[in-house]
């Protein structure tokens, strides 16, 4: 059984993660370059690759370091700095920006206030409005590709009358 320290890289666009062996200082530069190199993120700077943890609203500094307290965390690598959500509910719609690493657990809290929701009701965020609920756990910047930094969703109940 291995004992390495690992960081997990959420590469935006995709649902890949890319695990890095955690060393002691290692740098966001150094992460960037790794990630840039695996061409997942599309054409571009190696400057141009933001970096966010897990639900955070902050981005991670140019000089970061990584200690072992990282081990097992997940950060999100993306193109884009902000993803410009739509959402949709019946004849409605709102909009907000988040971050590339927001999950949609966090982005469903927010339309669920935002519509005037049941925060107790059985709500999802959906790419269609017929297609399958996503999942809480995924990241935003998942779901658009470099370049595209906008996303619609469909907010609705996850029971639905069948006709």
């Amino acid at each position: 059984m291995s004992t390495d320290k690992i960081l997990h890289v959420h590469l935006g666009g995709t649902d890949e993660t890319l695990a890095c062996k955690l060393q002691e200082g290692l740098t966001l530069t150094a992460v960037a370059l790794l990630v840039s190199g695996t061409g997942k993120l599309g054409e571009g700077k190696v400057e141009d690759i933001f970096f966010f943890e897990e639900d955070s609203d902050d981005e991670l500094p140019s000089d970061h370091r990584f200690n072992q307290g990282h081990h097992g965390k997940r950060i999100h690598a993306h193109r884009c700095r902000k993803v410009d959500v739509t959402f949709l509910y019946t004849d409605q719609k709102r909009e907000r920006v988040f971050r590339a690493g927001a999950t949609i657990g966090k982005l469903l809290d927010w339309a669920k206030h935002a519509f005037g929701g049941d925060q107790n009701g059985k709500y999802a965020l959906r790419l269609s409005a017929d297609g399958e609920p996503l999942a809480h756990a995924v990241h935003v910047g998942s779901l658009v590709k470099a370049g595209h930094c906008s996303l619609t969703l469909y907010f609705a109940p996850t029971c639905r009358i069948q006709g």
